[in-house]
């Protein structure tokens, strides 16, 4: 599982790595460009600030040098006042302000001439300087040298407009430089849009491959299984995302199979389970004996008890059918066990007796029909008929928030404790239970759970040699909650 994650990437990793390029594709460009202007536009601006610097140099040198030079040889100042400001000094401090923002070596070279320039100079003013402290032909002596100064002058002012001419070259150096970035730049943008085509194709081919036609599958396994197609699959895709939800729409599938299934079972066991229960209380048996008891009754002139039994075995066979609904009231429940109860009386008369206590609010309460009937057979058939004291049979009714509870008891023979445990494992079964022993009881719970759901249920328990107690709990129901 975790190689199958790393071969193939998620839907977040997909969008993640497709963000990703298209980020860097953007943002290269801009940080490149950012890159080459800056640099070239730093060398203009230090080759601007040279040549100003150089056209200020030139200045002084033109102006200031020879007049204070002049100023010192007259005598309008002293030695002493020249030294305080001297000029040359500030031009040789101003030239190495400009090798540090020199690069190239023609710019070193003229310096270089500079520098030697401005010490011949600084030899003329120590010459000037001296002859007038210790010479007293001293002006005569220096203006020859101003001859010398003026010249050296003009050579520097000379070579300081040479280097000017040297950075306005290599400012047009670079801007020929810019130039040639932006033609660059252009080329790397077309390229770079012609690279995001590119992706922008390959990744819509990816995702079609790995999102779009997953997508697209799943939807037609949706719409194959909402027309009853259960029985389409798919192929895991592989993302991660659409091969958990296809693994689980396959799942699905799987299930409403497995559930239709299921259900087809129910409805076999249901009708299996009405047909035992009518067959039940419609054997030849039970006919013959109440019909037998009817004609006893009619042969002894008892015309009354015998009119009474047949309304009881008419209205015990019209309950059993109800038209074929499924669900009844429970007076309807009631009665259906009175008629039975009142024909048994006829056989057995005084050796059993009953009791009915249903309370009047219940009595129109829906309930499935015929899960009385086969607990009170049970009673008499399986309890009372084995004693030789009156057998009793109680029914009675009681009520909570969510459920109505029916309790069926008698003082029959009751059941052992192994066979006791034999019956509560059966009905734990459910609807696998047997028909095979005691099929009353069983088709009784099976049916209820059929209909109800794990919401009834049965709770059997008996003592031996003193009687069964059945419990039926069903879940409350209207009418109107019923689909009939």
């Amino acid at each position: 599982m975790l190689n199958n994650h790393k071969k193939n990437p998620s839907l977040k990793q997909i969008f993640s790595q497709v963000n990703k390029w298209m980020l860097i594709f953007a943002i290269l460009p801009l940080i490149t460009s950012v890159i080459l202007y800056s640099q070239q536009i730093l060398i203009y601006q230090r080759t601007i600030t040279n040549v100003q610097n150089a056209n200020k140099i030139t200045a002084s040198v033109n102006t200031r040098v020879r007049e204070e030079l002049w100023n010192l040889v007259s005598g309008q100042i002293s030695v002493k006042q020249y030294e305080k400001k001297n000029i040359i000094k500030q031009l040789r401090r101003e030239t190495n302000e400009l090798r540090v923002n020199t690069t190239t070596s023609e710019e070193v070279s003229i310096l270089q001439v500079t520098s030697r320039v401005l010490d011949t100079l600084v030899d003329h003013q120590h010459e000037i300087i001296d002859n007038i402290k210790h010479d007293d032909q001293a002006y005569d002596k220096n203006k020859e040298i101003m001859v010398q100064v003026e010249s050296v002058t003009s050579l520097l002012s000379d070579i300081l407009q040479q280097y000017v001419g040297v950075e306005i070259k290599l400012a047009g150096k670079k801007n020929n430089e810019l130039f040639h970035s932006l033609i660059f730049l252009s080329v790397l943008m077309f390229v770079i849009i012609l690279i995001i085509l590119y992706l922008s194709r390959r990744n819509r081919r990816f995702l079609k491959t790995k999102v779009e036609m997953p997508l697209d599958d799943v939807i037609t396994m949706s719409n194959e299984i909402s027309k009853g197609n259960f029985n389409y699959r798919l192929p895991l895709p592989p993302t991660p995302e659409l091969s958990s939800l296809t693994l689980s729409l396959n799942t699905m599938a799987d299930n409403l199979e497995r559930l239709l299934e299921e259900n087809a079972l129910k409805q076999y066991y249901l009708a299996q389970s009405e047909v035992r229960v009518l067959q039940a209380q419609i054997t030849p048996h039970f006919v013959y004996n109440s019909l037998d008891a009817i004609v006893s009754l009619i042969e002894q002139e008892q015309y009354d008890e015998a009119k009474r039994t047949t309304y009881a075995l008419s209205d015990f066979f019209r309950i059993s059918l109800s038209k074929g609904r499924d669900w009844i009231t429970v007076a309807t429940e009631i009665q259906h066990v009175h008629d039975y109860l009142i024909i048994l009386k006829i056989r057995y008369g005084e050796m059993l007796d009953y009791d009915i206590d249903v309370p009047t609010e219940l009595q129109d309460n829906q309930v499935l029909k015929m899960i009385l009937q086969p607990i009170v057979e049970n009673a008499v058939y399986h309890g009372t008929k084995y004693i030789r004291r009156v057998g009793h049979i109680s029914v009675r009714a009681r009520e909570t928030d969510q459920n109505l509870i029916f309790t069926v008891q008698d003082n029959g023979i009751g059941v052992k404790p192994d066979q006791l445990d034999t019956i509560q494992q059966e009905l734990a079964k459910g609807l696998d239970s047997d028909f095979s022993v005691g099929y009353g009881l069983y088709n009784v719970n099976k049916r209820l759970l059929l209909y109800y759901g794990d919401a009834a249920g049965i709770n059997f328990t008996s003592a031996y040699r003193q009687g069964t107690t059945v419990i039926l709990t069903v879940p409350k129901k209207e009418k109107d909650d019923l689909n009939v």
